[in-house]
């Protein structure tokens, strides 16, 4: 046996083994945890002032600043996690480190998760709380961010709203967003091996699990498909090293097509939401800061 073909049966012999384990996880989640929902780290509660409200049954966090808002700009934070997992410090901290920033105010749904829940629930949810928040205000002081799961969660949230002449946020910012859960961009694969943090066949079970029994093909999951038109100050950090870089090209093409423009930001060698680790070794890292002082940059000139 050649060492090449050793290596590819090792290969795909890890890729089942991952995909058991994934499917375990979700199964014990499923079974023993029930309706995930979100811990408050301590140190949120000590230095920002948190509010706490319901939609539709699920919580939605609100921080400000200690010594109170100093600017008028609302964000909307969505949290990614393959639509499994709930916010994470990494979420918290780059929250924090937003009002600590600007002074402003940053609202975090804990919305549904798979396998319990499906997109419907999600979608139902997130519509609610949009809906919501433009009432109380004005919506040239809003912005969405979106990470991952989130980033397609809060694409497809703002294409529906489009669709219902709904008013839409001033500005979009999207940090490596999941666009479509079937992952059938044939361009994934040449990205593969070099991304150390996701796994194509995990995070299609993770998909399927979402999309439920008929929203495989639903733009509100793979919001790559839809409607991009009335989708305005759309900017999308990403690195070359996400399997999840390709379908973002692929969404910048079929914006420009319908004569949207989506700003994209690409750091060379950087892996799937590489800007929300720079607190862990990358402090001094510009693969990480300067994209990331982009990111403020935005924000500021909202």
């Amino acid at each position: 046996m050649t060492t090449a073909r050793l290596f590819i049966i090792v290969k795909i012999l890890l890729a089942i083994i991952l995909i058991g384990i994934i499917s375990a996880i979700i199964l014990i989640i499923y079974l023993f945890k029930g309706d995930i929902k979100a811990r408050v780290p301590g140190y949120i509660k000590n230095e920002y002032n948190l509010n706490k409200y319901e939609i539709e049954d699920r919580p939605v966090y609100v921080i400000e600043p200690k010594d109170g808002v100093t600017c008028n700009l609302v964000i909307l934070y969505v949290h990614g996690g393959s639509y499994v997992a709930d916010l994470e410090k990494e979420h918290w901290k780059t929250c924090g480190d937003i009002v600590n920033q600007l002074g402003c105010k940053i609202i975090i749904p804990d919305y549904p998760l798979t396998p319990k829940y499906n997109y419907k629930d999600t979608t139902k949810m997130m519509e609610a709380l949009y809906k919501k928040i433009i009432e109380k205000i004005d919506v040239a002081n809003f912005v969405v961010i979106g990470d991952s799961a989130g980033g397609g969660l809060a694409l497809a949230l703002l294409e529906k709203m489009g669709e219902e002449d709904i008013n839409l946020p001033n500005q979009t910012i999207l940090i490596s967003p999941w666009l479509d859960v079937r992952l059938k961009n044939p361009q994934i694969s040449e990205i593969e091996d070099k991304d150390p943090k996701l796994n194509k066949s995990a995070l299609q079970l993770a998909g399927e699990n979402y999309a439920g029994k008929d929203g495989i093909n639903s733009y509100l999951v793979n919001p790559i498909d839809g409607p991009l038109e009335k989708i305005k100050n759309l900017s999308i950090f990403t690195g070359t090293y996400d399997i999840l870089y390709p379908d973002i090209k692929l969404l910048q093409e079929k914006a420009e097509q319908v004569g949207t423009k989506i700003n994209v930001y690409e750091t060379e060698g950087a892996t799937h939401i590489w800007l929300l680790y720079k607190y862990k070794d990358k402090k001094n890292d510009p693969i990480v800061q300067e994209p990331y002082k982009q990111m403020i940059e935005l924000l500021k000139n909202n």
